[in-house]
């Protein structure tokens, strides 16, 4: 059965066979059961899905059909296996397919757990398009270009407009967007600028976390004195954090040396 458009002229959606598998050049493979009418997914957009994923013919996790278990994402954004974020930029709201995902595009050599073993192949044998969102900026990448072009003070500004005026309705925030810039500069060795933006926001927002990414900068930049003493305060305040002492004793070693 071939379907044309479902939203007349200025669709997207050519011709869509139900049942047929489609393949990508990634090696995705997918076939629709239920074609949406709704919009159509981009980077930026927050999705809602229901799902159920199977590994060799076992069911080894589901929310599909379950109303208070919607797995929710920002396409293109949140951290997931480069098989989920292809198929859910292909899709829009109301779809229903199944997804075939080689262990390439999912957990490849490693697997993921007791639950994934190495090399496995996902099939997720529903994945129902809930909800499709209008796309937002992503605060993350914003910041990220102020701090790199602009330095600290414009960073603050710019978070403040983001988070207390009208312009907080354009993006995507959380606390997971700190997490993510100063992944981006420390990958990039810009380790100074990722050490200002843990001390900023951990500041903001009192979390132990971007204190002990900044502990991680200190360190890279050879500052051993100030990255341990400020690993002790982290460490009154969570005396049971076994990564937080396993690192001081690293740090008391190497200061030791130096």
């Amino acid at each position: 059965m071939t379907l044309g458009s479902c939203q007349g002229p200025k669709s997207n959606i050519s011709k869509i066979t139900l049942g047929d598998t489609i393949r990508t050049s990634s090696g995705l493979q997918y076939y629709y059961e239920k074609i949406g009418e709704g919009r159509k997914a981009e980077a930026g957009c927050e999705m809602a899905t229901y799902l159920s994923l199977k590994v060799e013919d076992k069911v080894v996790w589901t929310s599909a059909d379950q109303p208070d278990s919607l797995f929710t994402y920002v396409a293109g954004y949140t951290r997931l296996i480069k098989g989920f974020t292809e198929i859910s930029l292909l899709l829009r709201e109301g779809d229903e397919v199944i997804a075939i995902l080689p262990d390439s595009l999912a957990y490849g050599t490693k697997g993921a757990g007791d639950i994934i073993p190495p090399h496995a192949t996902l099939i997720y044998d529903k994945f129902k398009v809930v909800r499709v969102d209008k796309p937002k900026a992503i605060m993350a990448d914003t910041l990220l270009k102020v701090i790199e072009m602009a330095g600290e003070k414009a960073l603050m500004e710019k978070y403040n407009q983001i988070t207390q005026t009208a312009d907080s309705i354009k993006y995507h925030t959380g606390q997971d967007h700190f997490y993510r810039i100063w992944d981006k500069l420390s990958k990039a060795n810009q380790h100074k600028k990722a050490a200002e933006v843990a001390a900023c926001f951990a500041d903001v927002t009192n979390d132990n976390k971007l204190w002990y990414k900044m502990v991680l900068s200190l360190e890279n930049l050879g500052e051993l004195k100030e990255a341990k003493e400020n690993l002790e305060v982290l460490i009154g305040k969570e005396p049971d954090n076994k990564v937080f002492a396993d690192k001081l004793v690293e740090l008391n070693a190497k200061y030791s040396v130096k």
